[in-house]
């Protein structure tokens, strides 16, 4: 038996006030008399993108280096800077840039990786407020188990996120030890019979010791939410086995989606975005995994029908990718480049106004601002921030902004068709 199991399968019976909503019958979204949901999949790439690379091209200028191989490429309504060191970009916007929105110039107010972090996936810092897709899993999937699954990206439950976010310990019990190894089937047998034992003695000892009180029914429900989490995990199946990317985490989430488990979900794209050093190596190595992922994630979807009703599942899909800041327009002593507090963030998928480029920078890469009727530069706009831009998803959603935002936050609505 392996120790680390069975101490993962003992935080079931122990961690109940974590995760204390009530556990629902699990079905399939499309079951009569359910309405079509909206899924959403937040893609984080923490340490800083440059979004020269491939959002916004600054060619010709003496201003902003950008990466000395790459050209300018054009597909639909869509420029981005291509480079044949790093295919999968080409081949994601050649696919997909129909269903595809970016957005320049965006402001995270800030320079620090974690300040960052929290304004881009909340729209502000230092206080104790969801992130978006845990604001939107509590209205739209309160009754689910898992209704946001934080599989790897960045997450900021709030106040709320007790019955709504995963949180790294409950998905460590459904996938074990992260998401690299699975329990050998004998080892769960002898792990199940034991934690059954172990429960009912439990039980006895408090019933005769006379102790009713508020633990133990947590400890009843704790139990119960184990077997339903083994039930889960039996039912996810495969795409829950040997997740080492973020394609095979997007294809999980897609499942669950599928499923009827959780209505959002965030993954962490990984690469080496802090460069200070060597920059163009290291981010054009970022981007190509990414864009690879994002290619098999986005091929799932489209090629699954949607829950409910027409179309397909990336239909009801809505793909966000962002990073907590940009790079500088310089490059350093060493041909890296350093924080720089205006990014680029791109939309794929359901709801989004495919082809489009909107927003962006100046010639020294500062935010310009923008008329929020047109998405285009205008010198009596109003600028991009984060939480401009949530408070679209969530408005997008059917969620009320202003549940968790100040009712003086104008939603940037012009990602959404």
């Amino acid at each position: 038996m392996q120790r680390r199991h069975f101490l993962k399968h003992m935080a079931a019976a122990s961690a109940s006030t974590v995760l204390s909503m009530y556990v629902p019958q699990i079905c399939a979204w499309a079951q009569e008399g359910q309405s079509r949901p909206r899924f959403f999949i937040f893609v984080f790439a923490s340490g800083g993108w440059d979004p020269t690379l491939v959002f916004e091209p600054k060619a010709g200028l003496q201003s902003i280096d950008i990466d000395p191989a790459g050209q300018v490429n054009q597909v639909g309504g869509i420029t981005y800077l291509h480079n044949t060191g790093r295919p999968w970009v080409k081949t994601f916007f050649d696919e997909f840039h129909d269903k595809a929105c970016i957005i320049n110039g965006v402001n995270t107010q800030s320079v620090s990786h974690t300040i960052g972090t929290e304004i881009m996936m909340t729209g502000k810092a230092g206080t104790p407020s969801p992130d978006w897709p845990t604001a939107i899993s509590s209205k739209l999937g309160s009754d689910l188990i898992l209704p946001h699954m934080a599989l790897s990206g960045p997450s900021f439950s709030g106040t709320i996120g007790g019955g709504t976010s995963s949180g790294s310990g409950f998905l460590s019990l459904l996938l074990f030890d992260g998401s690299y190894y699975t329990a050998d089937a004998t080892a769960e047998v002898v792990l199940d019979a034991h934690i059954q034992r172990r429960f009912n003695n439990l039980m006895g000892q408090f019933q005769e010791e006379g102790r009713t009180g508020l633990r133990q029914p947590e400890m009843v429900e704790s139990f119960r939410r184990w077997h339903d989490l083994k039930a889960i995990k039996a039912d996810l199946g495969a795409d829950f086995e040997d997740l080492d990317g973020l394609g095979s985490e997007g294809v999980a989430l897609a499942t669950a989606f599928e499923r009827g488990y959780a209505v959002t979900g965030t993954l962490e794209a990984h690469g080496s975005w802090d460069s200070h050093s060597n920059n163009f190596p290291q981010q054009n190595e970022g981007f190509n995994d990414t864009f690879e992922g994002l290619h098999t994630i986005v091929s799932r979807l489209a090629g699954r029908n949607a829950t409910s009703g027409p179309g397909t599942l990336l239909d009801q899909t809505t793909l966000v990718v962002m990073s907590e800041m940009g790079r500088t327009p310089k490059l350093n002593g060493a041909n890296g480049k350093d924080h720089w507090p205006v990014t680029s963030v791109m939309f794929i998928g359901g709801g989004v106004r495919g082809n489009t480029v909107l927003g962006g920078t100046d010639n020294f890469q500062n935010q310009e601002m923008i008329d929020y009727s047109t998405g285009l530069p205008s010198s009596g706009g109003s600028e991009i921030a984060a939480v401009n831009l949530g408070a679209a998803i969530l408005e997008y959603a059917g969620v009320n902004p202003a549940d968790f935002l100040s009712a003086s936050v104008q939603p940037f609505r012009m990602a959404f068709a």
